[in-house]
């Protein structure tokens, strides 16, 4: 997870758990964990991979140690820095979160995906806060009956 990791050197906040389980509710609805890997680049790649670009201004904040993993300071150094083809093949076979959702979800898949895309925001002071989450539209919509 990006921002709990040294990776970003933007420490631990918060609304990392709120990652966290925007994370867990991925793996619940699609039976697989979101972002399978244990080397940072290839982490980045899948979450950009999934979610969108990293945006740039967390770029420039990130610390000089984890400037290795971007280009010019704006661009993710991917897939040119990829360890291995299975590193590249691995963020390859990810799909966008809507489409993920789409995928695997039965019912309120519009409204999963817009939670999912509030707990899963790069940005922390972005992200829905617990008591925001609770209260989004989706845990008010009917299951099927």
């Amino acid at each position: 997870m990006l921002l709990d990791i040294p990776l970003a050197g933007l420490g631990w906040s918060l609304p990392c758990d709120i990652w966290s389980v925007g994370c867990i509710l991925v793996e619940l609805c699609s039976g697989e964990a979101l972002f399978q890997t244990h080397e940072n680049l290839e982490h980045l790649a899948m979450m950009e991979r999934v979610l969108g670009p990293v945006p740039e201004h967390m770029i420039r904040k990130a610390s000089s140690s984890a400037q290795k993993y971007f280009r010019r300071g704006t661009r993710l150094n991917w897939p040119e820095g990829a360890v291995t083809r299975e590193s590249i093949r691995a963020v390859r076979k990810l799909h966008r979160l809507k489409d993920l959702v789409a995928r695997n979800a039965d019912h309120s898949k519009a409204s999963l995906a817009d939670l999912l895309y509030g707990l899963l925001r790069f940005e922390p002071s972005e992200r829905l806060t617990a008591q925001e989450a609770l209260d989004h539209p989706f845990f008010r919509i009917p299951g099927p009956t």
